[in-house]
C-alpha cells in the first residue's frame, strides 16, 4: 500500500470519528482500526492525535478561507458575494458533512491554535462586509458583528441539520439563508444608526 492512500485513509477515518465522536472521544487505535492500518503506520504519518486533528481542522479551515476570499474577487456586489459565500458553505455541507461536522465540532479546541496572521472564514467574509460598508452598499455596520450574524444563520442551519432536525440538503436552503443573512446585516445597520 503506498503512504498516500493509507495517509488519505487515516484522514478519511479520523475525520468520520471526530464527526461523530469528538476529538477526546477517539483513540489512536481506533483511528487505526477504523483506517484498516497499524497503529504504527499512522504513528509515520502523524506523531499523535492532536497533531492529526490539528491537521485536518486547518487544512480544511484555511482552505475554506481561500475559497471565500476567491468569492470576494469574483463577485462583484455585496447581495452576489455574500450569495455565493452562503451557497459555498451548503456546498461544502453537502460535499462533506463528516468533514463539516467536525470543523463546527472541534473548533472551538482548534480554533485558538491559528495564527493571528493566517487568514480565515471570517476574514473573508468581515472584509466583503467592509467593502459593502466602503462602497454605501449597506448601511455602516461593524464587520465582525456582521460577520457573526452570517455565520450564525449558516452555522446554526447546519447544526440543526447535523442533528436531524432539518433533513435533507442544504444547498436549496441557500437563497433563503442568503435572504435571513442580508435582512440580519440590514437590520444591524438600522440599530448602529
Amino acid at each position: 500500500m503506498r503512504a498516500s492512500d493509507t495517509r488519505a485513509r487515516v484522514e478519511r477515518a479520523a475525520i468520520e470519528l471526530f464527526a461523530a465522536n469528538g476529538v477526546d472521544g477517539v483513540s489512536i487505535a481506533d483511528i487505526a482500526t477504523a483506517a484498516g492500518v497499524s497503529q504504527g503506520a499512522l504513528y509515520r504519518h502523524y506523531p499523535g492525535k492532536q497533531d492529526l486533528a490539528w491537521h485536518l481542522f486547518s487544512t480544511a479551515y484555511l482552505r475554506t478561507a481561500a475559497e471565500l476570499d476567491e468569492i470576494r474577487a469574483e463577485h462583484a456586489g455585496f447581495p452576489a458575494r455574500l450569495a455565493a459565500m452562503v451557497a459555498h458553505f451548503c456546498a461544502l455541507y453537502d460535499q462533506d458533512p463528516e468533514l463539516f461536522r467536525f470543523m463546527l465540532l472541534a473548533q472551538h479546541g482548534l480554533l485558538p491554535h491559528v495564527g493571528r496572521k493566517q487568514r480565515t472564514p471570517v476574514d473573508a467574509i468581515a472584509d466583503a462586509v467592509g467593502d459593502a460598508v466602503a462602497a454605501r452598499e449597506i448601511a455602516p455596520v461593524e464587520p465582525l458583528a456582521a460577520t457573526a450574524l452570517i455565520i450564525g444563520i449558516v452555522l446554526q442551519s447546519a447544526t440543526f441539520r447535523v442533528y436531524g432536525r432539518l433533513s435533507g440538503s442544504l444547498s436549496p436552503r441557500a437563497p433563503g439563508l442568503t435572504r435571513a443573512a442580508l435582512a440580519a446585516v440590514e437590520a444591524l445597520g438600522e440599530t448602529a444608526t
